[in-house]
């Protein structure tokens, strides 16, 4: 039987399953990077034993992790779909055949209907990991309270730093990730152990050129959220949600009161294993479960 020629939607199937099953094993990591960003100087350490005292082992499942392994596996699907459709259609050849560069701003330019998809989910999420007081029963409350107090367009605050953050990091992985594939084929010869690490490596990349968007819009998004409690604080303008002017100032701000390391970059230990693990599982599963799924369906 005659396999057919694969479309760009082929191509969905195997990779929501490798972002899926990379959300559900970071989201731990993905827990304490959060407490440690919108709490610049708190330790890994320490902010995971709060939550395990706060939430217990159970708290991994109860807070935030339908809204975040749903958050970031819309992602992640989004990010892998759309970087081969944007370098085709900017540079007239297949994502295969393009540069480390040309991979790299496609990576990043495809991010804009991604952060549009996650950011109701990704102000859910950060409010139910950082629910000490116990507000919320869980993501539906928590939009629901979103919603009754700071409308529709509450769902998207923050949107500015997150889509400065996945610009970074989506184009930091693409432009390196090919680079570091092929040094480490010139001293490792196992294939898997290769993309473990260059993935890894990409991952890490990102994160070192993104670290400090991630800290200030999780700040940003905090200050809302407790703004929602106070009664005697306006309900902020439409346009208030999605400009830059709070993740700006927020930028100064941390760095004045914190520095670099201990403010823009908080958090960047747990950051580094969060999104350098997703980076080593993603280069692993995205070309294996694309490969198994087109064999089954006969595609090529």
């Amino acid at each position: 039987m005659a396999k057919r020629k694969a479309t760009a939607f082929d191509t969905l199937p195997p990779i929501c399953a490798g972002a899926m099953v990379t959300s559900v094993v970071m989201y731990p990591v993905d827990v304490v990077r959060a407490i440690c960003m919108s709490n610049p100087g708190t330790g890994a350490g320490a902010a995971l034993k709060g939550f395990l005292d706060q939430h217990g082992v159970m708290g991994f499942v109860k807070q935030g992790l339908v809204a975040e392994v749903t958050r970031a596996s819309i992602s992640r699907a989004i990010k892998f779909f759309m970087q081969p459709i944007v370098h085709r259609n900017m540079y007239g050849v297949p994502e295969t055949k393009g540069t480390p560069f040309s991979k790299g701003i496609a990576g990043a330019l495809g991010t804009v209907p991604e952060v549009f998809a996650i950011s109701p989910l990704e102000n859910i999420k950060l409010a139910a990991q950082l629910d000490k007081e116990g507000r919320f029963k869980g993501s539906g409350d928590v939009a629901k309270h979103i919603l009754n107090t700071r409308g529709i367009h509450g769902l998207m605050t923050g949107w500015a730093g997150m889509q400065c953050r996945q610009f970074l990091w989506t184009g930091g992985f693409f432009l390196t990730l090919d680079f570091y594939k092929g040094n480490m084929k010139s001293v490792i010869s196992n294939n898997l152990a290769c993309d473990v690490l260059a993935g890894f490596a990409a991952g890490a990349t990102g994160t070192a050129l993104n670290c400090w968007t991630d800290v200030c819009r999780s700040v940003v998004q905090k200050e809302a959220l407790n703004a929602t409690f106070d009664s005697s604080i306006p309900r902020p303008s439409v346009v208030s949600h999605y400009s830059p002017a709070p993740f700006v100032a927020q930028v100064g701000k941390i760095y004045a009161a914190k520095g670099f390391m201990g403010g823009l970059y908080a958090g960047v230990g747990p950051k580094m294993v969060h999104l350098g693990g997703s980076g080593a599982i993603l280069a692993v599963l995205m070309p294996r479960f694309k490969t198994m799924y087109f064999d089954t369906m006969g595609i090529e």
